[in-house]
């Protein structure tokens, strides 16, 4: 219940702020085009009203990511080797769900909708007491019995390619001509103004009335009604309700006077002579229900500028296309982490410059023990980063990679798991994740989904087919990605290994070098003697270098490989915001066509 609360809260104030834009946009469009026809101008405030009453009925409006991005999902990709653990011990939901019941009668999307639903309720109410007085007019009206009246009306019928006349009746209860019901319309005209109206004034009054009929505005008409009932609480539906009756009236006038060959100003005079009387609340009247749409209508007849027919059909269309169709603001797609910066090679210590050999003693001296020789220690490689390990599973055969969102600490209002194949495409909390496993019952391919505090199973084939490119293509890259971070693993494992054989090299090249030059001044070594120590320390720095090239090209392999997981990461971040919200579009659709099971406890 709270779920679809919330739903149409939801759409209930999406649809109003685009209300807004709409209406400010048919207001400047109105407004910068005074020339702009009657008719247009009609239509253009008429898809206000559509564009209200569509948005709470459309089940997945079109989203615009527009909004900031959120923080980067808490899980990419989750491998939980000890998951079946935290499930177990994850605190059980049932009981806490049964205790907040009671309280969820006095949430506050539960008094809003109650407020809402008074709202509709009243304006119900008063259109139905609208309606009962009309019809009240109606029976107490009299058969018109003017054999000449009858014969004008159904000739004037035939020539706007009405089928049928309306019922002709008289009134004494009104002041102007009116047209009652959109079933089976009764055309009444005032009983005392009917004497004193001249030949032309009454051709005009009824063609009028039959404009009204030609036009069916008292069906179209019945969508702003709607609209105004269901958005009783916004002022700009109003409005737009309000401008459409009097572009409607207008857009009549203005076919009175174009068709008939009438004269305007005597159109102009008869609209004076009706004056001001209120609309009936099933029909329309001739006469204006008040004095400033009285005035704007004889400002209209005295415009005869043209529009071009083909601005004004691409003005609405242009309505249509950008302001009808309902819209939410969405988040835009989460930027991926900044890839992390490949390791520097570590530095090696240049060889020590051999020292030059000193000149033989006269007399030997006493041996002395080599002392120990401070040596720069190359820095120690960056730990390699572990391999992933291979997903495991649980006790139901739900495995644990699981790719999307899952957050390990609070329960989001929503939720959703994807269940199918050898991965999970969740957001939702580890709660949810433990439940959907509890609710599945079996390894089938399911949608299990949390509104609020109720919960659906979704199994149908058509959905899970629809999700399971989207799913794929997630899991493909997920994949992608620990297939890389284990190459990443071994190179760095290389790195680690090359960088110690340098480091030994270089000691050892140190302590022979020491041992050389000690040597030649106590002992006065031989010519031959040092040139095998150089001929060793030379070996030993070549080795270095290859071992120092083998570190370079390690350290590119990793940057290149750190770029290539920075790219997968931004394609998995697109393409798990696009799962999303194609799995949710989905859910809405198959909640409201029926096709998801509502779980019981």
């Amino acid at each position: 219940m709270d779920t679809l609360m919330i739903e149409l809260l939801t759409r209930l104030g999406w649809t109003s702020l685009q209300s807004v834009l709409l209406v400010a946009l048919v207001w400047g469009v109105c407004r910068l085009l005074p020339a702009l026809p009657t008719a247009t101008r009609c239509r253009l405030w008429w898809l206000v009203a559509a564009q209200a009453v569509l948005g709470l009925v459309w089940s997945s409006p079109l989203e615009l990511a527009v909004l900031p991005a959120p923080a980067a999902p808490a899980t990419q990709l989750v491998a939980l080797p000890a998951a079946e653990t935290a499930l177990a011990s994850a605190p059980d939901m049932t009981g806490a769900v049964a205790m907040a019941a009671p309280q969820a009668l006095w949430s506050w999307p539960a008094l809003l909708l109650a407020a809402w639903v008074a709202g509709v309720l009243v304006m119900l109410v008063h259109s139905l007491r609208g309606y009962r007085h009309s019809r009240a007019l109606v029976r107490g009206a009299a058969d018109c019995t003017d054999a000449t009246l009858q014969q004008a009306l159904h000739l004037a019928a035939e020539a706007h390619g009405l089928r049928r006349a309306p019922t002709l009746k008289v009134s004494a209860q009104i002041r102007s001509p009116q047209l009652i019901g959109p079933w089976r319309p009764v055309l009444l005209l005032p009983a005392r103004e009917l004497q004193a109206m001249s030949a032309d004034d009454l051709d005009m009054a009824l063609t009028h009335e039959l404009v009204h009929l030609q036009r069916r505005d008292l069906w179209w008409g019945l969508l702003p009604a709607l609209a105004q009932h269901l958005f009783f609480f916004h002022p700009l539906v109003h409005l737009a309700a309000r401008e459409y009756a009097v572009a409607r009236e207008e857009a009549c006038d203005g076919a009175v006077v174009a068709g008939q060959g009438h004269c305007r100003h005597d159109y102009g005079r008869l609209l004076v002579q009706l004056g001001v009387a209120p609309r009936p609340a099933v029909g329309v009247a001739s006469a204006s229900p008040n004095f400033r749409s009285l005035k704007r209508r004889l400002l209209t007849l005295q415009q005869t500028r043209r529009f071009p027919r083909v601005a004004a059909l691409a003005i609405t269309a242009m309505v249509v296309l950008v302001g009808v169709a309902p819209m939410r603001l969405v988040a835009a797609v989460t930027p991926p982490p900044p890839a992390p910066p490949a390791p520097a090679a570590p530095r090696v210590p240049t060889s020590p410059t051999p020292l030059p050999a000193a000149a033989p003693l006269a007399a030997p001296a006493p041996q002395v023990a080599p002392q120990p020789v401070a040596v720069p220690i190359a820095p120690a490689p960056p730990a390699a980063p572990r391999a992933p390990e291979p997903p495991k599973a649980l006790g139901d055969g739900m495995a644990l990679v699981t790719h999307g969102k899952l957050d390990l600490s609070r329960q989001p209002a929503q939720a959703f798991v994807l269940m199918g194949g050898d991965s999970n495409f969740v957001d939702a909390s580890l709660a949810d994740l433990k439940q959907a496993k509890h609710d599945a019952h079996g390894d089938e391919p399911a949608l299990w989904v949390r509104r609020g505090q109720e919960r659906y199973l979704i199994r149908d084939p058509a959905v899970l087919r629809q999700l399971a490119r989207s799913q794929a293509d997630v899991a493909a890259l997920g994949s992608a990605q620990a297939a890389l971070g284990t190459l990443q693993s071994e190179l760095g494992q290389h790195l680690a290994d090359v960088s110690m054989q340098v480091t030994a090299d270089a000691m050892a090249s140190v302590d022979v070098a020491a041992v050389a030059n000690l040597a030649a001044r106590q002992s006065g070594a031989s010519a031959a003697s040092e040139a095998a120590q150089a001929a060793r320390q030379a070996r030993i720095a070549a080795r270095k270098a290859v071992d120092t090239e083998q570190i370079a090209q390690v350290a590119r392999e990793q940057a290149e490989m750190g770029r290539e997981q920075a790219r997968l990461a931004r394609q998995q971040s697109v393409a798990s915001a696009r799962a999303s919200r194609d799995v949710r579009a989905a859910i809405d659709q198959a909640l409201s066509s029926g096709k998801a099971e509502r779980l019981r406890d």
